[in-house]
C-alpha cells in the first residue's frame, strides 16, 4: 500500500481544515479581497445568493483536501512545517495554479479572478501543509 491511512494524524487534519478554512473567511472578506472577487466575477452579493450551502460544503471539500494532502506529507516523510509547507506550495503551485491557468486560457476568466483563486489556494495549501508536516 502507498500510504496507510492509519498513518495520518486525524487531529491534524481537522486542525488543518479549520486553518485553510478560516484562511479562506478572511481571504474572501470585503476588506480583503471579497469585494475585488465579485468585481472579477461580474456579480454582486445578491447574484451569488444564500452562501450558507456553499460555505458549508466548502468545509467538507478543505477536509478533502487536508486529508489527501496528509497523506502527501506522510508518504513523503515530512516531519517540519517547513517540509509540510513546501509540499503545500509545490503542489498548489504545481497542480492547482496550472488548472486554474488552463482554464483562465481555454475560458477566458477574468486574470484579477485567476490572481485572486490561486492566492488563496497558495496560501491554503501551504499554512495546511505546514501544519500536516509539523504535527505528525
Amino acid at each position: 500500500m502507498l500510504v496507510d491511512l492509519g498513518s495520518v494524524n486525524g487531529w491534524a487534519v481537522l486542525v488543518a481544515t479549520v486553518v485553510g478554512y478560516a484562511i479562506g473567511a478572511v481571504w474572501y472578506a470585503p476588506r480583503a479581497f471579497g469585494n475585488r472577487w465579485m468585481a472579477a466575477l461580474g456579480k454582486s452579493r445578491e447574484q451569488l445568493g444564500d452562501p450558507v450551502k456553499p460555505m458549508i460544503a466548502q468545509f467538507f471539500l478543505t477536509l478533502v483536501i487536508a486529508v489527501a494532502l496528509a497523506l502527501v506529507v506522510v508518504r513523503f516523510g515530512a516531519v517540519t512545517w517547513i517540509e509540510g509547507a513546501a509540499i503545500g506550495f509545490v503542489l498548489s503551485a504545481g497542480l492547482v495554479a496550472t488548472s486554474l491557468l488552463s482554464d483562465w486560457i481555454f475560458c477566458g476568466f477574468n486574470m484579477k479572478l485567476y490572481w485572486i483563486q490561486t492566492g488563496y489556494k497558495l496560501v491554503c495549501f501551504t499554512a495546511m501543509g505546514a501544519i500536516l508536516g509539523a504535527w505528525r
